[in-house]
Order: C-alpha cells, then structure tokens, then sequence
C-alpha cells in the first residue's frame, strides 16, 4: 500500500471506487456486447455480399475472356477506353454506439449500350456483354466496400473496449480491494489496539477505586481500636 494513510475516508473513497470501475466493467462489458450483435450482422450481410461479387466476378471474367478470345485485345481495350467516366458516387455516415460508420449512394454504374461511348452496331456484342457484366461486378464492388471497413471499424473498437474491460476487471479492481483490505487491517488492528487500552484504563480506574474504598474502610476499624 504505497503512500495511502490508513483512515476511514480512503477506506470509504476505495469503496466508492470499487462501485465506480464494478459499474463501468458492467456498461463496457453491455458495449461490447452490443457491438459484437452488430458485427455479426453485418458480417453475415457482407457474406452475402461477398457470394453475389464473386457470382458477378466470375461472369465478368468468362465474359471479358469470351470477348478478347473472339475479338481481341485491341478492341477490348478500345471499348473500354471509350468508356471511361467519372462515377457518381456520395458518402454518407451514421452513427452506431459513438462509431462513425460510412456508406455509399451510387448513380449511373450499370448503363446501356449507347452510354459506354461506342457504336451499338459496329461493336460486337461480345464486347457489350464484357462491359455490362463488368459493370455488375463492379457496383457489387462498391456495395461491399464500405461494409467491410464499418467492420473493420466495429472489430477495432471491440478489440478496444476489451482492453478497457481487462485492464478493470484484472488490474484496477485487484489493486482496489487489496487497498481496502489493508487499510481495514489496520483500523481492525488501531480498533483492537484502542479496545485493550481502553480496557486497561478502566481496569486501573477499578482498581484505583476499590483500593481507594478498601481504604476509606480501613480507616474507622483503626480509629476505633485506638
């Protein structure tokens, strides 16, 4: 017990400190709880996700290697040149147990044939069917991303609030009450140690009076014999 005084008043504030962190190891612990509900929902969307971009990214890929068997590399390029554009995209955030969690709002990814800058008619449909389903993959592509950070997010902030929860529960807490029960030892020990003394006192003053008494007796049976 390094530099406390043993008093009633810290024996009392360790108390209250014990309740403080007991009851904050509680609100962390329904936190990380709540958190890890969220996470595993999210993770199971993100799965589903997951399964639908890959389905997209393997018809893309058939369809891609489809077009450049039947028309080259050249001109698979050149569509895809021609077809170059800015995407409309917008990011928006919610809130979820303090966490800033993001999402996108997408326009305009999948478009038809005469969007994608080549001719309908001089451009082989191999091509056009390379481009679209890239285009699937792609906005499943950006669906998936900002899930997957927001749970990279959420799993950080688990790791946290674990590390909170541990350094209370294994560290904070033992000290605490290895505090409270040192300073209880003392003031048992001062409690003892005043109760003997008191003891003595009144003993003393016992003994005091009573030979004080036997005295004040003593005295008229020798007047009397004189």
């Amino acid at each position: 017990m390094e530099n406390i005084a043993p008093t009633r008043m810290n024996l009392l504030a360790r108390k209250g400190q014990i309740k403080l962190a007991s009851d904050g190891v509680g609100l962390l612990k329904g936190k990380r709880d709540a958190l890890l509900q969220e996470l595993l929902t999210r993770a199971r969307q993100l799965r589903s996700m997951r399964n639908e971009l890959h389905d997209r990214g393997r018809v893309a890929g058939a369809s891609i290697a489809i077009a450049r068997a039947v028309r080259g590399t050249p001109e698979l390029k050149s569509a895809a040149t021609a077809g170059l554009r800015e995407l409309d995209i917008s990011v928006k955030t919610e809130k979820v147990w303090g966490l800033k969690l993001g999402d996108i709002e997408l326009a305009g990814v999948l478009r038809n044939p005469t969007q994608r800058g080549v001719g309908l008619f001089d451009t082989s449909s191999h091509v056009h069917e390379a481009a679209e389903t890239s285009e699937y993959m792609l906005e499943q592509l950006l669906r998936c991303a900002p899930l997957e950070r927001n749970l990279q997010i959420i799993g950080e902030e688990v790791k946290k609030v674990s590390r909170r929860i541990n350094a209370l529960e294994e560290y904070l807490l033992p000290k605490l009450r290895e505090e409270v029960r040192q300073i209880a030892r003392v003031l048992d020990e001062r409690e003892r140690e005043d109760t003997f003394r008191l003891k003595r006192i009144k003993g003393k003053k016992a003994a005091q009076k009573k030979a004080k008494a036997h005295a004040a007796s003593a005295q008229p049976a020798a007047e009397g014999v004189g």
